[in-house]
Formats: C-alpha cells, sequence, structure tokens
C-alpha cells in the first residue's frame, strides 16, 4: 500500500511519515520518563537564575531604612540608638540575639544597642538567614577555639554570633565563592550591598605571638555606595605622617555599620556639635554614643587594590588590617566546611528579624542549595524557594519553613520534630521519606498545593508508613491525619494501594501517642 501510495502522491506519504515519527518519538519518551512526584512533574534541576542582585538591593535598602528610621528624631517617642559590645553571658544564660527591636514601646520607637558584627548578623539573618547561618558556622573551626597563648585564647563557639575576624577570615579563604559570598578582590571594585570586613593585630594572625592584641577584633560593614578616589590634597589626607609610602590611592567608602568612632562625612549619627550622643532612653549602663548610622571609611590601598590601611574618622591616624570583601551569591554549597557534627548548616532566624518593614519584604529570595550536606532549622521563620538538590535532608526543630518551589527541600529526608511546615509546591522528592514526631499541634504541616506529592515513606510517631494517600481533612485523601491541613495530599510509593485496603496487612493502626487515628477517608470506605 505504501509503495501505490508513494507512486500515486508523496505527500499524503510524508504526511504519514511524520504522523509515526510523532507516535514513536511520544512512545519514546513515555517509556523512559520517571514516575512523577507530584501531580505536577517534580522538573530536573536546569541553570538557576543567579539572585544576586535582589540580594545586594536587599541589604543596601534593609540597611538604609534601619539607619533612617534609628536617626529619625522627629518620631515620638524618638528612637535609641547606641553602641554596645555583646558580653559572654554565664553558661546558665542563653546567648542572645542583638539587641535591635522594631516594635513600638513608651520609651523608644524603636531600638538598636549592639556592636558592627552584631549589626552585620542581624541584617543577614534578615535579608537572607542561609548566608547568616554560613557566617555563624565559622564560630565552631577548631582555630577560632584554641589557646594560642598565655594572655590569647579564642572561644568563638560560645559567642551568639561571628566576631570581624571570623568574618574576615572566611572571606579570604577558599570556601567562600563556594558558600555564598563572591570575592571582591579590589576595594575600588565595591558595589552597594557589598559586605566588607577587617581584621586587626594579633586576630589577623592568632599564632603570631609578636602581633599586638587590640581591644577590638576588627570591622564589619555593609557598602552602600561607590567608592570614590581622596584627592590627595584633601586636609589631614596622611593622617599625621601614618599613611605607608606603598599606598598608591585612598578612596573613600559609604557604609552602614555600628561604631562608635566618628566616620568621615557624611555620617548620619553627629548631632549639631558634630559628636555622637546618647540617646534619651538609655537600654543599659553599658550602652555608648553612637550605634547604627551611615557614615564613610577610608581604606589605603596598593597598586593591586588591595588594602594596607584603613582610616574610619578625620580623628584617627591610618592603621594596618587585613581587609576582604564579598558580594552575596544566590548560590551555596553545604560541605563541610560549613556543616556541624550532625552534617548539617545549622539556621537559626532571630525573633527580631522582619518578613516585612518599610514596604519591603525580605527573607525571601530564591538561595540555590547543592551538595551532600543537610538543613537543620532551629528558630524563626524561614523560606525556601531555591532550586535545590542538596541530598542531606531537611530537620525542623522548632521553626516555621516554607517550601515555596517544587526542589525546595532537596533529595533527602524531612523531619519534622517540631514547629510547622508549609508546602507551597510539593517539594518532597519522591525518594525521601517524611517523619513527624508526636505532639505536633493539629495543622502544624499545611499542604498548601493542589494535586499530589509523591515520596517514598511516611512516619507518624513511631510508626511507619508506606502505602496510600495522606492529608487533611479537606484533601478528600484516603487517610486524614489532624497533623496534617490544606488541599494537597501525600502519596506514598513504597508500596502499592491496593496494599492500604482495609482488609490488608498494611491498613494504619491507630496511633496511641497522638490519642488520635489515621482514619479511612469516607469515600474510601
Amino acid at each position: 500500500m505504501l509503495a501505490s501510495l508513494e507512486l500515486g502522491n508523496r505527500e499524503p506519504v510524508l504526511l504519514l511519515k511524520m504522523h509515526l515519527a510523532i507516535v514513536f518519538l511520544l512512545a519514546s519518551c513515555a517509556s523512559s520518563h520517571h514516575e512523577p512526584t507530584t501531580g505536577e512533574d517534580r522538573r530536573p534541576l536546569r541553570a538557576t537564575t543567579d539572585s544576586t542582585e535582589q540580594l545586594s538591593d536587599g541589604m543596601v535598602r534593609f540597611s538604609t531604612s534601619m539607619t533612617q528610621a534609628l536617626n529619625d528624631d522627629a518620631k515620638k517617642p524618638p528612637a535609641s540608638n547606641s553602641y554596645s559590645h555583646q558580653r559572654l553571658l554565664g553558661l546558665r544564660k542563653r546567648l542572645g540575639e542583638p539587641q535591635v527591636q522594631l516594635e513600638s514601646t513608651d520609651e523608644h520607637s524603636m531600638l538598636a544597642s549592639t556592636d558592627c558584627s552584631g549589626w552585620l548578623s542581624f541584617v543577614l539573618n534578615t535579608v537572607s538567614p542561609l548566608h547568616a547561618a554560613v557566617l555563624h558556622s565559622q564560630r565552631r573551626l577548631d582555630e577560632h577555639n584554641r589557646v594560642y597563648s598565655e594572655d590569647f585564647a579564642l572561644r568563638e563557639s560560645r559567642r551568639p554570633w561571628p566576631r570581624a575576624f571570623v568574618v574576615t577570615q572566611h572571606l579570604r579563604s577558599k570556601h567562600a565563592q563556594e558558600t555564598g559570598f563572591d570575592p571582591v578582590t579590589s576595594f575600588e571594585d565595591l558595589q552597594p550591598g557589598d559586605i566588607g570586613a577587617y581584621a586587626m593585630g594579633r586576630y589577623a594572625k592568632p599564632s603570631d605571638p609578636d602581633r599586638p592584641k587590640p581591644r577590638d577584633t576588627g570591622h564589619v560593614f555593609v557598602v552602600v555606595g561607590t567608592p570614590t578616589v581622596v584627592d590627595p590634597m584633601t586636609k589631614g589626607y596622611d593622617g599625621r605622617g601614618t599613611l605607608k609610602e606603598e599606598v598608591t590611592k585612598v578612596i573613600a567608602v559609604p557604609v552602614v555599620d555600628s561604631s562608635a568612632t566618628i566616620h568621615f562625612d557624611p555620617d548620619s549619627r553627629k548631632n549639631e556639635e558634630g559628636r555622637y550622643s546618647l540617646p534619651k532612653y538609655r537600654p543599659h549602663a553599658r550602652a555608648r554614643a553612637g550605634g547604627v548610622g551611615t557614615g564613610t571609611v577610608w581604606f589605603a590601598l596598593s597598586k593591586d587594590g588591595h588594602v594596607l590601611q584603613r582610616r574610619l574618622g578625620p580623628h584617627q591616624k591610618y592603621r594596618p588590617v587585613l581587609a576582604r570583601a564579598a558580594r552575596l551569591r544566590g548560590r551555596i554549597f553545604l560541605d563541610e566546611a560549613v556543616l556541624d557534627d550532625g552534617s548539617a548548616l545549622l539556621v537559626r532566624v532571630f525573633d527580631n528579624s522582619p518578613a516585612e518593614f518599610d514596604g519591603a519584604s525580605y527573607g525571601d529570595a530564591p538561595i540555590h542549595l547543592t551538595g551532600p550536606g543537610g538543613l537543620r532549622l532551629a528558630s524563626g521563620r524561614l523560606v525556601l524557594k531555591g532550586q535545590n538538590d542538596f541530598s542531606g535532608g531537611v530537620v525542623i526543630q522548632s521553626a516555621d519553613l516554607i517550601a515555596a518551589s517544587p526542589t525546595a527541600l532537596g533529595r533527602g529526608d524531612v523531619a519534622v520534630r517540631g514547629g510547622s511546615m508549609t508546602l507551597k509546591k510539593p517539594a518532597i522528592a519522591d525518594s525521601a521519606t517524611l517523619s513527624v514526631a508526636e505532639g505536633l499541634r493539629d495543622g502544624a504541616i499545611r499542604l498548601d498545593f493542589r494535586g499530589r506529592n509523591v515520596l517514598r515513606a511516611l512516619q507518624l510517631g513511631d510508626t511507619m508508613h508506606r502505602c496510600g494517600t495522606w492529608g487533611g481533612p479537606e484533601s478528600g485523601a484516603m487517610f486524614v491525619d489532624p497533623v496534617f491541613s490544606g488541599r494537597g495530599v501525600l502519596e506514598l510509593r513504597a508500596n502499592p494501594l491496593v496494599a492500604c485496603s482495609p482488609d490488608s496487612e498494611g491498613f494504619p493502626r491507630r496511633r496511641s501517642k497522638r490519642g488520635m487515628s489515621s482514619k479511612l477517608h469516607p469515600s474510601h470506605r
């Protein structure tokens, strides 16, 4: 028949061949396509869009908005803005977060009383808790918890956030770029949203006993403007003769930081007399004049743009420092350099870190996570919306997690031991097990998506379930448990659905510890 068609008219033959080719192609695709993990296919990771620009914008916007609010004398009551170091607390006391309060009270419209490293931790914790967690992880490194000499010992793991020299050492490490911090090698190339840090004296090289031990470990800041070259004819340019001969230029960098030292102009903390003053409401006796504000810092550079010295303000001399800077990147590799003893990146979101401030939302930039490690969420509210393929799993201890992308939870198991989890998308991998601890409140796991999320198994308390569909009262699933809410459905693939018929051995049993039963939905009786 094909021969006769070919002899009579070639066009139908071509159409027939095209049709057969399409059918064959569709059949081939269908046979090689893996079982979907959701009602929508769980698509493989593609080239991701880097959120560096969004992160930089967030760092600048939040820093400047907070600065304006803290230095707004027109508000009644006025804000309380001061500078103070966080002291190591006793063993029985919990190390707290930076003393920054955004809510108004009778004494102040808002309050900040912290040092530079506490301030940077608060900003990062708000804009990107995952980047903050990377820096916090560095406190546990051996070199930051060692007795170097009789008068010099480091115990950074006991501190609530990383000090300036810890940040500096990470930004200069080989792991910086892999873990979300793209090094800026020349300070003349700094851009708004970058973070900078420097270490001083022995904190720049703890193993060197000949270095002086300064009172401050160094300084950290957020860049909020483009650097400019300082005219050598400027009055006091050489800092009373302390500028090194090998310096080729001095640049002025606009920053937001927390400091008790007057900066070069413009400095938003200065009063009419050109000084810093204490606020009307002083939160504690250790509070000093200064605090969070916009200022300008001078950096003396070598010919290749490396920092040789720094000078905070006109009344200071140039001081030698070990300085580094970096730009936040939207991709973090979870490897040994940032993981704890449980092979996870520990994430703590401060209670006072706002999800929204001055009309902008924070903490929701898509950060793409990869690597063998996992996540351990200890507190606060965290949004995961990146294209993630990390394999170490997710453990929620007491946090509130929002999974807002199909790959938010990576490829590993998920355990909810406290707090809550909201799935905006079916984000649990089809090879993963979801473990839910006893005692969670009703509705703690919200399945806020349409369709099904296919996963391997579900453990409720001490009982492992390997088949059936599960969900909340409005889901229409075969089995309903009060810990779930929303319309989404979890479908377990370890055993076929038929194994979950009431007459089979796989039928779920009652869970005595919760005092509730995993009931079969009426439509499946």
